[in-house]
């Protein structure tokens, strides 16, 4: 039975939750202990149709990945749920869709368009809290987290957003998530670890751990990217080598030790026992 996430945060700080996109990814989050994990629309967007994370996914999309994940992780499942896919009608069909699917928590954000190509266009305060607000009451279970997300920064600085993201938590957003990767030597805003009575969410910075996001007041660290990232270089490197020397002598491919990883022994075992296949 996979704990509800607001019983991990009470357990563990901060809680680390990597990137989970595929069978893979999702396996090893599991086999390393991981307590949490973290699909958003980035990694969707990269990995299920190869193009930028600038608005192409949809809600089905981030759902289909969540019901192929949550099984294999067998541990919370944190989901990026954009901006609600519309109006507040959209974002309680979206949290319903997602919570069926097997999720623990989603965010919504307050942005309209271009957060990752610049400065994102961010919807009023008001309009964003109305979609926190449809999204608590689409909630079948409290266990099920709403998750404030503002990508207000660059846009109208930082007391602004914290402003936003009190609001949300006035809502009743059960956490808060301030969207900026920490740069080394930045510190989370002190207004906003003194104000928030709800856990708060960061991203991994460069020159950080977990732990010192942790003592900046992060109750969770997202990992969004790293496992996009490890798997891209990896691959790019044996293909690099196949397509220039026309060759893959030197790159380990053990497909035993592969199908172990994948379960394959305890199919192996069940089929013998139903007497499927005879013992070699």
């Amino acid at each position: 039975m996979v704990l509800p996430l607001k019983t991990l945060l009470g357990q563990t700080s901060p809680l680390i939750a990597p990137l989970a996109y595929d069978g893979i990814s999702a396996r090893l989050v599991r086999e390393f202990g991981f307590r949490a994990a973290y699909i958003g629309s980035y990694a969707v967007s990269a990995t299920k149709y190869g193009v930028a994370d600038i608005g192409f996914v949809g809600l089905e999309d981030m759902a289909d990945t969540v019901r192929r994940i949550a099984p294999v992780v067998d541990v919370p499942v944190i989901v990026d749920g954009e901006g609600g896919f519309g109006n507040p009608i959209h974002v309680a069909r979206t949290v319903q869709v997602l919570e069926r699917a097997g999720a623990s928590a989603t965010h919504i954000e307050d942005h309209v368009f271009g957060k990752h190509l610049g400065v994102p266009r961010v919807i009023p305060v008001e309009q964003a809290v109305d979609k926190i607000k449809a999204a608590l009451d689409a909630r079948k279970s409290e266990d099920f987290l709403i998750i404030g997300r503002s990508d207000a920064l660059l846009s109208e600085g930082e007391d602004a957003t914290i402003d936003r993201l009190l609001a949300y938590q006035e809502a009743g957003a059960d956490a808060l998530f301030l969207a900026r990767t920490p740069k080394p030597g930045e510190v989370l805003n002190e207004r906003l670890r003194k104000e928030a009575r709800v856990p708060i969410l960061m991203t991994n910075g460069p020159g950080y751990s977990a732990a010192e996001l942790g003592e900046q007041g992060a109750d969770i660290v997202l990992y969004p990217t790293l496992n996009n990232f490890v798997a891209e270089s990896s691959m790019r490197k044996a293909l690099e080598r196949l397509a220039h020397e026309g060759s893959s002598v030197g790159i380990e491919e053990d497909y035993e030790a592969f199908d172990i990883f994948l379960g394959a022994d305890e199919y192996r075992s069940t089929a013998l026992e139903l007497g499927l296949l005879t013992q070699s």
